[in-house]
């Protein structure tokens, strides 16, 4: 694709995200003293219907997952995301044409930082929506200016969190979210394929799939089972499949010891032309981290029967802190706090040489199934993480990528939304519901257009044919 049409569609993308972000922030994330004063006083009146509506929102098809995991199964939940996000990681370091072990680095950081702020449960870590134009710029301009690139996108998303970027998550709508997971796991889905594609792969696949979806997630996660079950399988049989070690293509990649720790760099100052080239590239993976980080802890919101991440008002449309004591100087909303750990998170993997990733619905949903609810879980898969490359690099790279092609499987098809995409083909087809047929149109065009042409495209477009049916609703009503 040439430069000028990468220009003009990230263009297009801010004008279209501004023009979303202003619709909905007449507030920002400042609350308190030193806020705008109160109109009146007024009773507080939940968010807008149509942004908490968890029966029919996302991951409705999956039972939701209350109360609360010991200490030892949040610790076994996040050393399964560990192993998920492992060959997630080497090949996102394969797209953007670094070391095999930057992307396992880039995790590292952004898991450590979600423990400060983070909507509890959700995983950050290395992500393709991120690795993939940032490796259409290398490919153009080399590696040298990718730690400019993550930086000034770290700077974007935390401007972002300042200014209050978080609330546009209330306009993304039930049908906007199921189409974006729709192609999100469809997408998941058929990155697996290439692992699939031998019957001894494929074998191995289905019993790591089977045994993550039949067997209980507690105390053991059952995608744990399933892995050491079927890398077992590989090895006893000694079937030709390729392993993690053998995928990074590099010998000394899972050798382990203190080599194998990243080499702290300060980013060097930018020239003007440096920034002019790297700032369109830098705003486009902003833009997409935010989304899919804020659309992860929605996720997490509608699977858990919470609402940390949703937001709510009084009668005259202010934003009202929900928990918070109205005395305090300063409070800061969850989605919020999200974004801007998001943006601490991509800062510190510049300083260790990374490219930043933004928040993983896959492995949060992975991370929920296996029994994973708060910080414990985080933690345990960001210090995984460390150990495997550290310590146990010698035995992780034994692991067949088949195996972990069978955990994806399972969660692609968790993060497909079945159920709501059928109760919406019905209700446009039972004809009982006015706008059931838009509705389900904004949910088909979201999906083909994430999934086809770009997930932050499919986003903004699903969002702006949403509140434009929302307004011709409404002036048909009048």
């Amino acid at each position: 694709m040439a430069p000028h049409s990468n220009f003009r569609r990230t263009l297009l993308l801010v004008l279209a995200c501004a023009a979303l972000w202003f619709h909905n922030s007449e507030v920002g994330f400042l609350a308190g003293p030193g806020g705008p004063p109160p109109k009146e006083p007024s009773t507080v009146r939940s968010a807008p219907p149509r942004s908490v509506e968890r029966a029919a929102g996302a991951d409705a098809n999956a039972e939701p997952v209350t109360g609360e995991s010991s200490i030892v199964e949040e610790i076994l939940a996040g050393i399964s995301v560990a192993f998920s996000l492992l060959s997630k990681a080497i090949a996102c370091s394969a797209i953007v044409g670094t070391g095999p072990l930057v992307g396992l680095w880039s995790s590292v950081a952004l898991g450590f930082a979600s423990l400060f702020g983070m909507r509890p449960g959700v995983v950050a870590g290395s992500a393709a929506v991120v690795v993939v134009p940032l490796g259409a710029f290398v490919a153009t301009n080399g590696l040298g200016l990718v730690p400019l690139v993550v930086l000034l996108a770290a700077i974007i998303e935390l401007v972002a969190g300042l200014v209050g970027f978080a609330r546009t998550l209330d306009l993304v709508s039930k049908e906007v979210l199921a189409g974006f997971l729709n192609a999100l796991g469809l997408a998941l889905l058929v990155s697996q394929f290439g692992a699939l594609s031998t019957p001894m792969g494929f074998g191995l696949a289905a019993i790591c799939a089977a045994l993550t979806q039949f067997l209980p997630s507690a105390p053991i996660p059952s995608s744990l089972v399933g892995l050491a079950v079927a890398t077992a399988v590989g090895i006893g049989f000694n079937f030709d499949v390729p392993t993690l070690a053998m995928k990074a293509k590099d010998p000394t990649a899972f050798a382990g010891g203190l080599a194998a720790l990243p080499q702290f760099q300060l980013p060097q100052m930018p020239s003007i032309d440096d920034v002019q080239l790297a700032l369109p590239c830098a705003i486009s993976i902003a833009f997409i981290s935010l989304i899919e980080t804020l659309l992860a802890a929605r996720v997490v919101d509608d699977r858990k029967c919470e609402d940390l991440c949703t937001f709510f008002y009084d009668e005259n449309g202010e934003l009202v802190m929900q928990g918070g004591d109205p005395e305090a100087p300063l409070q800061v909303d969850v989605p919020t706090s999200t974004v801007l750990s998001l943006a601490a998170g991509n800062g510190a993997s510049v300083l260790l040489g990374g490219f930043g990733g933004a928040g993983l619905v896959p492995q949060t949903v992975l991370n929920l199934n296996s029994g994973g609810r708060g910080q414990w879980s985080i933690g345990s898969y960001a210090t995984s993480m460390v150990v495997f490359a550290l310590v146990l690099a010698p035995f992780v790279g034994q692991i067949s990528v088949p195996a972990l092609a069978g955990i994806m499987v399972q969660v692609s098809l968790d993060t497909i939304q079945f159920v709501p995409t059928f109760d919406a083909i019905k209700a446009a087809f039972d004809g009982k519901e006015e706008d059931a047929k838009i509705r389900l149109g904004i949910l088909v065009i979201t999906a083909v257009l994430c999934y086809q042409v770009d997930f932050a495209v499919g986003i903004v477009t699903g969002v702006a044919l949403d509140k434009g049916a929302e307004a011709l609703k409404l002036k048909k009503a009048e």
